[in-house]
Parts: C-alpha cells; sequence; structure tokens
C-alpha cells in the first residue's frame, strides 16, 4: 500500500507542478531501477548534494525522512510533498510520544536502511537499533525503553528480539509496527515455500523487503532464486525442480511479476498439460494477436446492421473485421511502452512477430478500403477518412513554440481522447458503414445502432484503463479514469449502461428500431457483469480480462441471430 499510495502522490506533484519548477524524490521512490527508468522519461528524478531545489516539489518517499532532513529541504526553497506510508507515520508518532516522556528507543531493523534512518531522528538521540539478536547484549543501560520495528521487519525476530529485550529492561513498552500486508505475505511465502521445490523472489537488488523475503523462503530449505527481472532467470536451473513457486518485493510492480510468471509457466509445463498448454497457447495467439478483436467487430457489425433494419451483409462485417484489425495491431506498435508496461506477455509477443504483424496489420486496412470502394465511395472514404484521423491521432500538429499557450500539441494529448476516439471507431466501422451501404435516409435507428456500439467499445476500453491506471499514470498518459478519478468513472459508466438500457428498451415501442432492442439487453448487462469481476480482481491476470470484455461484442452477434432465426 505504502509504495502505490507514494506513486499516486509523486505523479499527482507531476501533474501539478508549476511552469519553472522540477519534481524530485529524497532517495529513489521504489526499488526498481526499470521503473526508476520510466520515472526519468517523465523528469522526475532523485535529488543529489548539487540539486537546486528552489521552486521545485520535492516528494519523501514511503520510507520517510528525519525532521531535520525535512526541515533541510524547505530552507532550500523546496515545496515538501509528503508521501511517508501511514504505517511509517505511525511508529514516527509513537517514538516522538514516548522519546518526550524520557524514553530511550529500540528498532528493530535494517541498519543503515531509510526507514530507520527516518525512524532514528524522532527518537531525540536516545535510539539504537538492533539487526541482529545478538546486538541486544551489547545495548547500553536505559531506564525505559521504547521497542519498535521497522515496517517490513521479520515478524518471528520481532518477536524474540522483545522477548530478550523485556528480560534485559525492566520498564519496556513494545508496539507492534510491522505492517499487517507484510507479515500476512511473509506467513504466505512460508506456506508456499514449504510446498514447492524451489522459489523465485523477484524484486530489486537494493529492496530490504525483497531481501528479507529471499532469507526466509532459504530458511525453509527452498532452493531460492532472486531476481529483478525475467531477463535474469536462468530457465535450466529449474529443470531439476517440479513445482516452482514465485513471491515478490512489496515494491516490484505486477507487470515484472507477471513476466517471470509467464516465462516459468511456459517453461515448467508437465507433460500431463502440455494438450492443454498447446489449446492455450492457440487461444492465447487468437486473442493476443488481435484476431479475436476482428471477430467482435464483425459480430458487432451484423448486430448493428440487424439493429438499423438493414440485412446484414459479409462484406459490411468483413470491413468492420479488417479495419478494426488493423487499427489494435498497429496501436501496439505506436503505443510500445504503454503495452510494455501494462500487457507484459503482448509486449513480447508482438516483438517477436513484429514484422508479421505490421505487414498484417497494413494488409487489414488495405482489405478494408479495397471492399469499401467496391461497395461504394461513401464507405471508403469514411474508413479512409477514419484511418487517416488515427495517423494524425499521435502527430502533434501545434508547434512547440505555442506551449504556453495551448497546453495539447496533439489529439493523443487530450485527456479522456483515447477512449472517445476508440469508441468513435468501433461506432464508425460497425454501425456507420452498414447504414451508408443500405443508402438509406437518416433514421433514428442510425443514432440508436451508434449508440449502443459506441457504448459497448467505450465501456470496454474505459474498464481495461481502470486497470491500467497506475501504469498509464508513470508513463503520463490522461486517460478518463486518470483525468476525473476512478469513482467518477464508474458512476459514468453506471449512467451510460443505464442511458443505453432505456434506449434499448423504449426504441422498439416507438418504432425507432426492430425488437433486436430487447434481445440485446443482456449484453448491457453482460457489460456491467464483466465491469464488477475486473473492479473486484476477479479476472485480472493476462489476456483474461480483455478476453471476458471483448466477448460482448461476439455476445451481441449472437444475440442478433437468435432474434433473426426466432423473428423469421
Amino acid at each position: 500500500m505504502g509504495v502505490r499510495r507514494a506513486m499516486d502522490i509523486l505523479l499527482d506533484a507531476a501533474n501539478e507542478k508549476n511552469e519553472d519548477g522540477k519534481v524530485f524524490t529524497d532517495g529513489p521512490l521504489i526499488h526498481n531501477p526499470q521503473v526508476l527508468e520510466y520515472l526519468e522519461k517523465r523528469g522526475i528524478h532523485v535529488v543529489n548534494g548539487q540539486t537546486d531545489l528552489s521552486k521545485s516539489t520535492v516528494v519523501i518517499r514511503a520510507h520517510g525522512i528525519t525532521p531535520a532532513r525535512r526541515k533541510e529541504i524547505e530552507n532550500m526553497g523546496a515545496k515538501v510533498c509528503d508521501a511517508t506510508c501511514p504505517h511509517v507515520m505511525r511508529v514516527q508518532s509513537i517514538i516522538k510520544k514516548y522519546a518526550a516522556q524520557g524514553y530511550s528507543t529500540v528498532i528493530v531493523g535494517d541498519k543503515g536502511h531509510a526507514e530507520v534512518i527516518g525512524l532514528l531522528g524522532y527518537a531525540e538521540g536516545k535510539g539504537h537499533v538492533v539487526q541482529e539478536l545478538e546486538e541486544i547484549e551489547h545495548l547500553p543501560p536505559m531506564d525505559k525503553v521504547c521497542i519498535v520495528a521497522q515496517t517490513t521487519q521479520d515478524r518471528r525476530l520481532f518477536k524474540e528480539a522483545i522477548q530478550r529485550l523485556k528480560k534485559r529492561y525492566s520498564k519496556c513498552e513494545s508496539f507492534e509496527t510491522i505492517c499487517s500486508s507484510t507479515y500476512k505475505r511473509q506467513d504466505e511465502v512460508i506456506s508456499l515455500s514449504k510446498s514447492v521445490d524451489a522459489m523465485i523472489v523477484v524484486g530489486g537488488r537494493g529492496s530490504a523487503n525483497t531481501a528479507r523475503l529471499v532469507k526466509i523462503c532459504e530458511s525453509q530449505g527452498t532452493p531460492t532464486f532472486h531476481v529483478e527481472t525475467d531477463a535474469e532467470l536462468d530457465l535450466s536451473k529449474l529443470r531439476d525442480y517440479d513445482t516452482v513457486g514465485v513471491t515478490a518485493g512489496a515494491s516490484t510492480p505486477n507487470w515484472m511479476i507477471k513476466r517471470v510468471v509467464e516465462k516459468v509457466h511456459s517453461y515448467k509445463v508437465s507433460r500431463y498439460g502440455r494438450l492443454f498448454f498447446g489449446l492455450k497457447s492457440i487461444a492465447s495467439f487468437f486473442i493476443g494477436s488481435c484476431t479475436y478483436s476482428g471477430l467482435g467487430a464483425a459480430s458487432l457489425g451484423y448486430a448493428s446492421a440487424a439493429l438499423l433494419g438493414v440485412q446484414p451483409r459479409l462484406s459490411f462485417c468483413l470491413i468492420a473485421a479488417f479495419f478494426i484489425f488493423s487499427m489494435q495491431v498497429l496501436n501496439h506498435f505506436a503505443n510500445k511502452e504503454a503495452v510494455a508496461l501494462n500487457e507484459p506477455a503482448r509486449a513480447k509477443f508482438y516483438e517477436k512477430r513484429q514484422t508479421l504483424f505490421i505487414g498484417l496489420g497494413i494488409t487489414g486496412a488495405v482489405a478494408s478500403f479495397i471492399l469499401g470502394f467496391i461497395l461504394s465511395k461513401s464507405i471508403f472514404f469514411c474508413i479512409f477518412l477514419a484511418s487517416l484521423f488515427g495517423i494524425f491521432y499521435r502527430l502533434e500538429i501545434i508547434p512547440k513554440s505555442f506551449s504556453r499557450v495551448i497546453r495539447y500539441r496533439s489529439l493523443e494529448q487530450i485527456p479522456g481522447s483515447k477512449e472517445i476516439f476508440y469508441s468513435i471507431a468501433w461506432a464508425v466501422s460497425t454501425a456507420l458503414i452498414p447504414f451508408l451501404g443500405s443508402k438509406k435516409s437518416f433514421t433514428p435507428s442510425l443514432v440508436i445502432a451508434i449508440a449502443f456500439a459506441f457504448s459497448l467499445a467505450f465501456i470496454r476500453a474505459v474498464v481495461l484503463d481502470i486497470r491500467d491506471i497506475q501504469g498509464d499514470r508513470i508513463l503520463g498518459k490522461e486517460t478518463i479514469p486518470i483525468a476525473i478519478g476512478k469513482e467518477r468513472t464508474k458512476t459514468i459508466l453506471l449512467i451510460i449502461i443505464v442511458l443505453v438500457a432505456v434506449l434499448l428498451s423504449v426504441s422498439p415501442l416507438f418504432g425507432w428500431t426492430t425488437t433486436l432492442g430487447y434481445y440485446l439487453l443482456p449484453c448491457v448487462a453482460y457489460a456491467s457483469g464483466y465491469q464488477y469481476l475486473l473492479q473486484r480482481k476477479i479476472i485480472s491476470e493476462g489476456l483474461l480480462p480483455e478476453t471476458v470484455a471483448d466477448f460482448n461484442f461476439i455476445f451481441s452477434g449472437i444475440m442478433a441471430f437468435v432474434w433473426k432465426s426466432s423473428y423469421f
């Protein structure tokens, strides 16, 4: 919790910085070199001895600092933004309170660790650090002792230290200051390491929390491998182990853990699971390659045509499938950093087959142009303009010299533009194309079909952006959940779901659409259902969230086919 909260505070500070000021962290915010690289790219640097902090914002990391260090930063002319973990703040307040009453403080923790150094600053010069139990015997005489622990300390070591200190000093006050998530993780790691043949611990080498997990695993007699990234993992060393467990330090980002898990999983498959793994690999290729999205676009195109009262045609469905397929494939290459951070498995998938998929993406776009041209000039120009718009979406149209007057130099930089333009692309290719192909005059059914297609795509895009919110923030993107917050975003999604449900319910009554509107109501309920599952993190790993979300497009085609079969 502390590291995630600190990251959010830091990114808020980066977004709110004034024109001339800079944003710094007083020490590395997170013990992970890869994340620090992303922050450096955003212009967020670590304070060093020569740093000019005047007019700058300095974010105090989760470990906290001493009161003297805080005053020093303020005297340099910097604005202090405190991201100290609430659990650490509690320990600071305990030490401060008892130091004022004349107590000496004993901190069970790692000497030289940033958190411990910060805690010592509240002990009024009467603080001692115990890293090993043997050091207790060498502590000086003390009348009153306040015993606390570093928030990421080994709980077993702390309990033993309390017992020994209370035997030595007659007046002791001890406090359980280890973070609950830390000792729960430690208990889980002990349990896991007992049930597997080997353990992999993922995390930065400078992370005391990660190093402690390594020691705990080793203390159980389990062969343990500590890696920072999946690239460090030597799979040949896992050959002799049937079952491998994976855990990670508190500051290790989810995308890094996923990469390691996926690499181990692809290597350590039992002979009985090879058929299942083969089928899973085929499914992963189908979904990861965006072929699944193309099928979803074809299905939604079928449903939209039926909702318009137009005879669904294979050509309409193919245009939608080719256009959406090419848009999503090429978007992965144009948005490499975000894909690598939020979807590491897909990033590696595309990296290995870059030439193939760039070729397929271009082929899909050309195929949609050719089909559109064959059907009508209006469809061709519609697809062409939509593609042209996608190309210009990332181009910085406004010159840099106007940046002081105009904040956004490209369409991509406008908050929320990603979800809106993504949804427009789906609505145009699946609802507007069948309408143009039918050569009908404007009808209310066109508005309803576009609203339905737009809403399904918008809900899908926003729900997945809520999942990826921290990765997008690190990269400086302003999606809707980032721009207005998670809770407001959820409210907007609820309003959209209700409005679409009402629209589909009343449109057949007024003769605006066919009775298909009733059959499409389950699609709205399905959108609400997978939104709930994602928010509860019931489906959150790998390609599963996208698989579940994109099935709604296919579901709409199924419901349209059922309606057509029963109606006719």
